[in-house]
């Protein structure tokens, strides 16, 4: 496209990358069915501030972060990527319907996640078929499928035998480092300052954590050293939203989390709502069958 420029974005562009975000993503949400095609976009003015203390610790952690426009100013697309140690993640990329020609997309991809950096590799990706089609070349293939799950939450606890606390930073650095194979201890810190989240210990040693629903209703991430923790964890999640007086509670549940999966749908009776995504990496590094993702869904 002649007249569109791709430079690196600023802490000024993050309004208007929400913009993109949004409108982006409620057109692949009718162009796949989960929406009826006459609903009109919400105004994402409306939206940002549940998300704009997310998007501004993305703007101050990232790695790579570039921005597609137009001559007169317009945005069309965003990419961006966070790099913790050798682990680089594509959290974001958006471009507007009626943009996506001309090698956009691969572009901006390009600069935001060039093939051959990190050690590691990974996406949280919908299931926009192009998209994914632009994420296979870039060293990545998917690893397991993730499902949207809701319900109305119910008085639930963990069982006997845990410990359960406020969580400490140190504690789920710990974890973490051993279900991702990584610290990410700038997200943490972020994600501490958002949302209450809890540190489940059996026999003094912290085996899980889960992240509560926050003021706008997002939860996780959750994570487990041993899969057969996650219910325990889960239960705490789901009995702090029913004591809290939330009407609804939702977590994207990787399909590979078997436990959390006969849990929630077994024994807690939650639903499958019809949103997918694509957990895609480079190998099998990270233990998704023992872990849970942030939401908003940008990043593990």
């Amino acid at each position: 496209m002649a007249d569109v420029s791709i430079r690196p974005a600023t802490n000024a562009d993050s309004q208007a990358c929400f913009g993109v975000f949004r409108r982006s993503l409620w057109d692949l949400m009718r162009r796949i069915g989960y929406l009826p095609l006459d609903v009109p976009d919400p105004d994402p003015d409306e939206q940002w501030p549940a998300y704009r203390s997310l998007f501004d610790h993305l703007a101050q952690t990232c790695d790579e972060w570039w921005i597609a426009e137009q001559a007169d100013g317009r945005t069309l697309g965003y990419a961006r990527s966070i790099q913790r140690a050798s682990t680089v993640e594509l959290t974001e990329f958006f471009v507007i319907p009626g943009a996506r020609v001309g090698g956009l997309g691969r572009s901006l991809l390009e600069h935001a996640f060039p093939i051959g950096r990190g050690t590691h590799r990974s996406i949280i990706a919908t299931v926009d078929a192009p998209a994914v089609g632009l994420y296979l070349r870039f060293g990545v293939g998917h690893q397991t499928t993730g499902v949207d799950m809701t319900c109305s939450p119910r008085a639930a606890a963990a069982p006997a035998g845990y410990v359960v606390a406020p969580a400490t930073h140190e504690a789920i650095v710990e974890i973490d480092a051993e279900v991702l194979g990584h610290a990410r201890s700038q997200d943490i810190a972020f994600m501490l300052g958002d949302r209450p989240a809890a540190v489940l210990r059996r026999g003094g040693l912290p085996v899980a954590y889960a992240f509560m629903a926050n003021a706008d209703g997002y939860a996780g991430p959750v994570g487990a050293r041993d899969p057969r923790d996650l219910p325990a964890a889960l239960a705490q999640l789901e009995g702090a939203a029913h004591a809290a007086g939330m009407t609804r509670l939702d977590l994207t549940v990787p399909l590979s989390a078997r436990t959390a999966v006969d849990w929630l749908i077994g024994e807690r009776g939650w639903r499958i709502d019809p949103f997918y995504c694509l957990f895609l990496t480079d190998g099998p590094w990270a233990k998704l069958d023992r872990h849970l993702p942030f939401n908003p869904c940008l990043m593990l």
